[in-house]
Order: structure tokens, then C-alpha cells, then sequence
């Protein structure tokens, strides 16, 4: 929520040293790892949706068995005079931070998050906007979410902090508003009652069109307008969301928020969210930075909740439980070639759906497609693709099925499940069933990644010795010392007994020469090819490229992955260095000279 000043110090102190000896009960299997995995990040839930262990922005929220066991936590949280939302401590480990971002999601339009330092030293430093600050052990502060803010803790030890959100109250606000005001130190009373009361109201399951106005409008507002054409632009966005909140509230008169206006609704939803979609980057809010089309985005995510409409009378879905699968878009690659950090990078747009992770078991739960004495390596055809084949593999790819925020396509309601989505894959595997593929997918596109034979054999030939990678630890006739590792190439029967660094030329080899022959009759607007080496070295073009080509929007959040060096994926085995195969130069000396003349055919793909 907007506040007056980057930072406010609240009147209300205090005992640090009791809250601390109070937070001790807990033990370490008590704390979560923060949602987004962000290193030394943890927290240990007071309130939550539904009093449960989640970081769920809305919902009924409900105290937890834990917050009965602190009175004095309790009596802090009711000192603030004001409806309870998520609570929680916020542990931060020393050297941990957390990186420069804007709450621009809607959840924060409207609540404030209250800070009260536990366990902390003075060099924990929170930035706001233009402003840095340390909070103090027991003291209480409220800040200015809507702008860029960012934490980090460069002391030797953890900084605990209780957090409060709230939408607020009449007294709190006085809180904010009276600057100077005297503080009062709040000691634990044993004897002292509470009465919180929580946000249990979830809202209704379409937006009022007054407020859907109201904040669609400030951000159009907000705009930064530096030029005629900004201004142009903000013009006609403010006569857009006139247009459009006209007609919603025209619906509403109609069905009011239930849910026979819904297929109304939505289909009013889809068009303007089209309209905002193509909003340039460019256009940017005056008050954060923050890309307008991506703050307005999180305005309309709320406009439509069908979580919250009450079951229709039928009780039945108008909508399949299996979404068509347009345009996925598979990235082949050889293996350690770089697939998963372009994966992890892609996955981050709005856009696009994925299973999370890789579909060997997906693939691998259907016999005809395992390995076998027919087909003796992971090499898929067409004609494996029979109706039956299809529809196994599908339906498991939708158990898996998730959002970019990681939300599960199964656990959506009927009607909050979209009919289409846009599917991101990549298995390294699957650089060898590229016709197998377009049987089930017939309008698939394909990235085509690779990358320097050095670099990539000398992964390889590092991941094979770790026996991290081992995909087939009991290969019929494979007695070499390490268990067969990566994707099983056609022809590796040969390689028995051969030295290693054979093996993994004939994976590169193989692999990449495959997905050529295999992409090069598909028309030139199905697949593109992107080079290892070029996605570091020119991240935000080669972004902008491959999302053109997938058909996707180069949005808010791929455009802050690109503005920042790309962090290495979960798979990274050793930290990256371009000259660090050097260290196999000589292991990997006689089989450099067989790689070079396919290199050279690759480089003329993305010339």
C-alpha cells in the first residue's frame, strides 16, 4: 500500500528480549523455506489462509495452534488496533537478502505490512524508494511496498522479524498519519486479554465495477508521460478502461456477481486483458518504475475470482479437464548444453504453462515408449503415437500442469481452468523424438539450442564421472565403470568399453545432428535456432527473439530476468566458466577435431 513516506515509524515499542525468549519454543522444523526458494529466506506462520502452512495471499485467515502458545506475540499484534491478515516471523540468515522488487501485486493495493525486529544488528539495512534504514530491536515500522525496496543482512547473524499484514484501521492509520507522536512501550501483561479479529471475508467473486475504476484509473494516472507520445498513449488508455468499466458494470446491473454472468464476464476480461497486453514495456508508472501493463495485469487477475462463486445449480463443468495444447513450444538441445537455464528463463512469462521440471516419467510410465529391444534407445517415431499412446501421455502431462506461479492446472476450479494454453517443455531426451512430437503436437515450435562442443563435452564428461545423471544404472551390456548417464543415443551399444570422452562426442554428435535432420524439413517459422554463448552474451535480444517466435509477449517479468545476469539453473553442477573446460582440454584432445565441421553447420543456422 502507498503511505506518505518510504518509512514510518510507528509509536509502539517493545521487549524484544521477551519475544525472543517467546520464539525460542519453536524449533527448527517449524520454519519454511520461502516459496521461491530464495537462499536464506524462512518463515514460521502465525496466521495464514485457513490457519494452514501456506504463503497464501488471500483466503479465510486463521491462527495457527503456534500463536496460541504467545501471549505476548498476540498482545503485540492487538496493540496495532487493527484486523489481523497473514502474520508471521521472517527470518532472514546472515549474509542473506532479499533482492530489490515492488508488491505489485492487488493483494497489496490495500494492505499495509507492519515490521517489528526480534533478533537483528545494525548492519541489517532495509532500503525504500531513496531511503535506507535499520529497524531496531523492538521497535515497529510500516513502509511504502509500492515502491522498490530490498533487504539485506550483512552481519554474522539471523535477523528475525515479526510481520503483521493488514489492510488497517481508523487507529492505525492515526498511527501513520501523526508524525512525532510519542511512543509507548508495550510491556507482556500475564493477565492481559486480546481480541484479534482476522480478514476472514474473501470477497466477492466479481469486481464492483466502482473499484475496478478506481484502481485501473490511478494507474493509468500514474503513467510516466515524459513525451507526446506517452501522452498520447495515456489518453487512450484512460478512454479504454472507460469503455471497458462502462460495460462491466453493465453486466453487473445484469447478473450482479453471480455466476450466470461469468462466460459475460470473462469474455469482457479476455478482451480488454488483450488491449493492456499490447501495452508497450515502455510505458512505465511515475511513482515505481513498474511496467503499466504488468501492475494493471494483477488488477484484472482480481476482477474475475471463480473460486468464490457458489456451485451452480447443475453442478457440472462447462469446460474439459484437458486444456488444448496450442502451439507448445519444445526446447531440444543436447544434454549440459544450457536447456534448463533457457527453461527456468522462458517459464517466468505470464504466458506460458510447464510440468516444472522434465517428462522422463512422463514419457518413461508408457512401455512402448521405454527403451527396448525394438527400439533400443530413446529415438521416438511417429508411428509410436497411436490414440491410446497420445492420450496416456497428455493426461499425465495435465496432473503436472502448472502456471508460471507454480499453480497446479488440477487443483483450479472448473471454471477458472483455461480451455487453451501455451506449453513450455524441455527434456533432453526429447532432442531424439522430434517426429514422435509433432504426431501428438502437430503444431508444435522448436528452440533448437546448442553450444560449444568444448564447453558442452567437457559438462559432460564432468556430470558422467559425478554419477549424478545416471538415467539407466542397469543398461543391458553397458560394463563400462560409470552407469550410463544423460539420453540414450542410437548406436551407443558401440561405445562399450570405448573411453569416455568418445562417449560423450558421440552424445553431442549424435544428438545435434539428429534435431538438424529432424527440423530442417518443418517450415522455418515452426523452429529457430539460438546458440549457448550468444543467450549470456546478449540475453535481452535473444529473449525478445525467441519470444517473438514463440508468439508469446515479451512481458514485465521476462524483461527483468533479461535486465539482470541469469542465475544459474537447479542443474548447474559447478559454478559456469567459459574456460573452464579447459581443465578436460587433454582428455578431450582427440575427439575436439570430430566435432568441428558440425559446429560450423550450426553456426549457419543462426546466421
Amino acid at each position: 500500500m502507498r503511505t506518505p513516506h518510504p518509512f514510518i515509524k510507528l509509536p509502539l515499542s517493545f521487549d524484544y528480549a521477551k519475544l525472543a525468549e517467546e520464539i525460542e519454543q519453536f524449533s527448527e522444523d517449524d520454519w519454511r523455506p520461502h516459496p521461491q526458494g530464495f537462499l536464506g529466506n524462512s518463515s514460521l506462520i502465525f496466521v495464514s489462509a485457513n490457519g494452514e502452512e501456506n504463503y497464501d495471499l488471500t483466503g479465510s485467515m486463521q491462527p495457527s495452534p503456534r500463536l496460541s502458545k504467545t501471549p505476548y506475540i498476540q498482545q503485540v499484534m492487538d496493540s496495532f488496533s487493527t484486523v489481523v491478515g497473514r502474520t508471521r516471523l521472517m527470518r532472514l540468515a546472515p549474509g542473506a537478502s532479499v533482492d530489490k522488487h515492488t508488491d505489485s501485486h492487488y493483494f497489496w493495493r490495500n494492505h499495509l505490512r507492519i515490521h517489528i525486529p526480534i533478533k537483528t544488528t545494525e548492519e541489517v539495512a532495509f532500503r525504500c524508494g531513496p531511503e535506507e534504514v535499520h529497524m531496531a530491536a523492538g521497535e515497529s515500522w510500516t513502509f511504502n511496498n509500492w515502491l522498490p525496496h530490498s533487504v539485506s543482512n550483512r552481519s554474522d547473524q539471523d535477523r528475525i522479524h515479526l510481520i503483521i499484514d493488514t489492510v488497517g484501521s481508523a487507529a492505525l492509520w492515526k498511527m501513520i498519519n501523526e508524525e512525532g507522536a510519542k511512543t509507548e512501550h508495550i510491556e507482556f501483561a500475564t493477565r492481559r486479554s486480546t481480541d484479534l479479529r482476522f480478514e476472514t471475508y474473501m470477497g466477492l467473486p466479481v469486481m464492483p465495477a466502482q473499484e475496478l475504476r478506481a484502481d485501473l484509473a490511478e494507474l493509468v494516472d500514474d503513467i510516466e508521460a515524459s513525451n507526446d507520445h506517452l501522452l498520447n498513449t495515456k489518453r487512450q488508455l484512460g478512454s479504454k478502461v472507460d469503455d471497458f468499466v462502462r460495460d462491466w458494470y453493465s453486466q453487473w446491473m445484469i447478473d450482479g456477481p453471480n455466476i450466470e454472468g461469468f462466460a459475460a464476464f470473462k469474455s469482457l476480461l479476455e478482451a480488454f486483458r488483450k488491449e493492456i497486453s499490447e501495452v508497450p514495456d515502455g510505458v512505465r508508472l511515475t511513482s515505481n518504475q513498474e511496467a503499466f501493463n504488468e501492475a494493471a495485469t494483477f488488477t484484472l487477475d482480481a476482477a474475475l475470482v471463480p473460486d468464490r462463486f457458489v456451485a451452480s445449480s447443475t453442478g457440472q463443468s462447462t469446460i474439459s479437464n484437458r486444456p488444448k495444447f496450442d502451439r507448445p513450444v519444445f526446447i531440444v538441445a543436447a544434454p549440459r548444453s544450457g536447456s534448463t537455464l533457457l527453461f527456468e528463463t522462458l517459464a517466468v512469462n505470464r504466458e506460458l504453462w510447464s510440468i516444472g521440471d522434465e517428462s522422463h516419467k512422463h514419457f518413461e510410465r508408457i512401455a512402448s515408449l521405454r527403451p527396448s529391444g525394438k527400439n533400443p534407445s530413446n529415438r521416438l517415431s511417429a508411428d509410436l503415437a497411436n490414440a491410446d499412446v497420445k492420450d496416456t501421455l497428455l493426461d499425465s502431462f495435465v496432473e503436472d500442469l502448472r502456471n508460471c506461479d507454480g499453480k497446479l492446472f488440477k487443483d483450479m476450479t472448473a471454471l477458472s481452468k483455461p480451455s487453451e494454453i501455451r506449453f513450455l517443455e524441455k527434456t533432453p531426451k526429447n532432442a531424439l523424438r522430434i517426429p514422435f512430437l509433432l504426431e501428438v503436437f502437430p503444431d508444435a515450435r522448436f528452440i533448437f539450442l546448442f553450444r560449444d562442443p568444448k564447453q558442452n563435452m567437457s559438462s559432460l564428461l564432468e556430470s558422467w564421472k559425478s554419477q549424478k545423471f545416471v538415467t539407466y544404472p542397469t543398461l543391458p551390456g553397458w560394463s563400462a565403470p560409470q552407469k550410463w548417464s544423460h539420453l540414450l543415443t542410437p548406436g551407443w551399444q558401440e561405445l562399450a568399453g570405448a573411453p569416455l570422452a568418445e562417449v560423450v562426442a558421440h552424445q553431442w554428435l549424435t544428438t545435434n545432428q539428429t534435431i538438424m535432420n529432424d527440423l530442417k524439413d518443418l517450415p522455418k517459422e515452426r523452429w529457430c535456432a539460438i546458440d549457448y554463448d550468444s543467450l549470456l552474451a546478449n540475453t535481452p535480444q535473444e529473449l525478445q527473439r525467441l519470444s517473438h517466435f514463440s508468439q508469446v509477449i515479451f512481458g514485465p517479468r521476462l524483461h527483468k530476468m533479461a535486465s539482470e545476469p541469469l542465475r544459474p539453473s537447479k542443474y548447474t553442477h559447478t559454478a559456469p566458466n567459459p574456460g573452464k573446460w579447459k581443465m578436460n582440454e587433454q582428455e578431450l584432445a582427440s575427439v575436439i577435431p570430430k566435432t568441428e565441421e558440425l559446429m560450423a553447420q550450426l553456426k549457419l543456422l543462426i546466421e
